[in-house]
């Protein structure tokens, strides 16, 4: 049984306690050009983690994680089973994916969250052989995730930036764009 509601923020004397503050609470602003650069998965790339749950887990051990990468040659991608993957496209002339079940699609358009399988074997080829700036949201398959990216003018976050909570991120994108990647509960 949980605590009576009528109960809750009185300390055991009648008196207020002070507001209680949790992840879920917090947001932290954070410079996209501060993040270290990791190796992929494969070894095929670099990769910049902007956030990730839980805190500190690594490339096998996420609920969820948002990067940004530079796709600098054709290869494969890793391989992330049971994992669902959605890849924007924020500069460069895009790539095709091609998939190990023979489908493909082109990543071409800008500002556009392509969903895939993330366990699917897929090889990326470059448009021209030129490079390609890319944010990565990946989600285990449990995990409700909602990824949007919206024409959006307000201040935050600023540009170069992105804004962490408990729930996802925002990602300034470009001066109009911003990615949104909201899971159905906190850590």
């Amino acid at each position: 049984m949980g605590p009576d509601k009528n109960q809750l923020g009185k300390s055991r004397t009648g008196g207020a306690e002070p507001p209680r503050t949790s992840a879920a609470d917090a947001n932290t602003l954070i410079a996209l050009s501060a993040l270290d650069a990791q190796p992929w998965k494969n070894g095929g790339g670099t990769t910049y983690q902007i956030a990730v749950d839980p805190p500190g887990a690594d490339t096998t051990g996420f609920r969820w994680r948002i990067s940004r990468a530079v796709i600098e040659k054709d290869g494969p991608f890793s391989s992330f089973p049971n994992v669902s993957r959605w890849i924007t496209l924020i500069s460069g002339p895009g790539f095709t994916m091609d998939f190990a079940d023979g489908t493909s699609f082109e990543v071409t358009k800008p500002f556009v969250a392509y969903w895939f399988d993330g366990g699917l074997g897929v090889t990326c080829r470059l448009k021209d052989g030129r490079p390609a700036t890319v944010i990565n949201v990946m989600a285990q398959n449990d995990v409700v995730m909602r990824v949007n990216v919206s024409a959006n003018r307000a201040a935050l976050p600023t540009s170069g930036h992105a804004i962490i909570s408990a729930f996802g991120a925002s990602v300034r994108l470009d001066d109009r764009h911003v990615l949104t990647a909201a899971v159905d509960r906190p850590f």
